[in-house]
């Protein structure tokens, strides 16, 4: 299997692992970053202690 890989091969590969880190990252940071906040909001509307445990 492995006979058969060559430098434009692997050049695909690290583009594919390259672009899906570039989408999975940002995503992940900003869906993070959007459900700290609501926590936070959620937490600052109620005051109820679980909010921020959770935000923590």
């Amino acid at each position: 299997m492995l006979a058969n890989v060559d430098a434009l091969l692997l050049a695909r590969w690290q583009f594919g692992f390259t672009v899906a880190f570039h989408i999975v990252f940002p995503a992940f940071s900003i869906g993070l970053a959007s459900y700290l906040a609501v926590l936070e909001g959620v937490w600052l509307a109620t005051g109820r202690q679980v909010f921020i445990d959770l935000f923590r």
